[in-house]
């Protein structure tokens, strides 16, 4: 009985404790408290299909690139209200440029990668389809050759 009556004082004495601690004053029997809460940013990435090889022709050697449509596909989301970035790591000298297409939005990245910003989709699961137009180097052959990029997402 004795034990039951102290486990009862025992939330009200922490937190008055509590309250000490963080400055609260009381007054007529009431108590200010403040609370705050951060959320941290944070972006997932899901690979649903990227191309891993790209096979260069005759044909393409003469127009001079090579079109890659929906040669990456990735599921992003992402909490973070600046949007995030789509960084294209590795690269080739393969081609001289890239032109990665994104719906209507075209971008050119040197044969070295490069970053793109994405802007913040309310918190949506967004789909990125990704065709690419690799503009190739001179004295390139024809054949196959290993995918260039490696597409990751990540938070400004």
């Amino acid at each position: 009985m004795r034990t039951m009556c102290k486990l009862r004082k025992l939330p009200f004495f922490l937190a008055f404790i509590i309250m000490t601690l963080n400055g609260l004053a009381f007054a007529d029997g009431r108590a200010t408290l403040i609370v705050s809460a951060t959320v941290v940013a944070n972006i997932k990435q899901t690979v649903i299909h990227q191309v891993g090889k790209i096979n260069i022709t005759e044909t393409d050697l003469t127009r001079g690139f090579v079109e890659i449509p929906s040669g990456t596909i990735l599921q992003v989301k992402t909490n973070h209200q600046k949007g995030y970035f789509l960084s294209f790591e590795g690269g080739s000298e393969l081609f001289r440029e890239a032109w990665v297409t994104d719906k209507r939005r075209t971008t050119v990245l040197s044969s070295n990668g490069g970053i793109v910003h994405q802007p913040y989709a309310n918190g949506n699961l967004e789909i990125k389809e990704l065709s690419y137009r690799f503009y190739l180097s001179e004295n390139i052959q024809p054949g196959l050759y290993p995918w260039p990029f490696r597409v990751k997402a990540s938070l400004l």
